[in-house]
């Protein structure tokens, strides 16, 4: 069965735009948000930039029985506003940059529920999007360390948290760096923050 994709917020060359995408996928098809009770959105896209303040429609797709999943769908994807919609029902960050490929596989992992940020890096990489399970090849240390970049705090800084040297410290961010795919402490930020590490370090404080 074709997943059930919406988009609330769009203009209309963004909405024929993605219809044309999701065609030639295959596999998918562009509902409308009107028809929702009689054929249920399985995802629903939808656009925050530029929207008026108060506006609730990210908060009412959340809540609406006839969606499954929710997520933003942006010309604005910038690293340091991932984590601000991400959570309370909200699984994916988008932008509308991505080609057709990318954004299907991005839409398939939203379906079989992960949480999927993409673009993670400046271009995409042609393997999966979904990222959530290079966590599980982190060790402690590399997911405490980049738990602490995503606090913002400096490799000094981490170093006399974790009570360990600076040397150790560059180590298991470059380790971390590889087995994540990220190139920079921006995009370290953001992976981190989007697949929750940032929280196990609070959760110790």
């Amino acid at each position: 069965m074709d997943i059930r994709v919406a988009l609330l917020g769009g203009d209309e060359l963004v909405r024929r735009g993605l219809d044309s995408m999701l065609k030639t996928l295959g596999g998918f098809e562009l509902g409308t948000i009107k028809d929702r009770s009689r054929l249920p959105i399985d995802i629903a896209l939808v656009e925050t930039f530029g929207t008026a303040r108060g506006d609730t429609t990210l908060q009412r797709a959340v809540t609406d029985p006839y969606i499954r999943r929710v997520a933003v769908y942006t010309w604005n994807h910038q690293p340091g506003l991932a984590h601000e919609p991400l959570g309370d029902g909200v699984t994916g960050y988008l932008a509308k940059s991505l080609n057709a490929q990318q954004l299907g596989r991005a839409l398939r992992a939203i379906h079989l529920g992960e949480t999927v940020v993409a673009p993670l890096l400046p271009v995409l990489p042609t393997k999966d999007l979904r990222s959530t399970t290079q966590i599980d090849f982190l060790t402690a240390r590399e997911r405490e360390t980049l738990a602490h970049i995503a606090t913002g705090k400096s490799n000094d800084d981490i170093a006399r948290q974790m009570q360990i040297s600076l040397n150790s410290v560059k180590s298991y961010i470059r380790s971390a760096y590889r087995k994540t795919g990220v190139q920079s402490r921006s995009q370290a930020v953001l992976w981190a923050v989007s697949h929750g590490l940032a929280a196990e370090v609070f959760e110790r404080v």
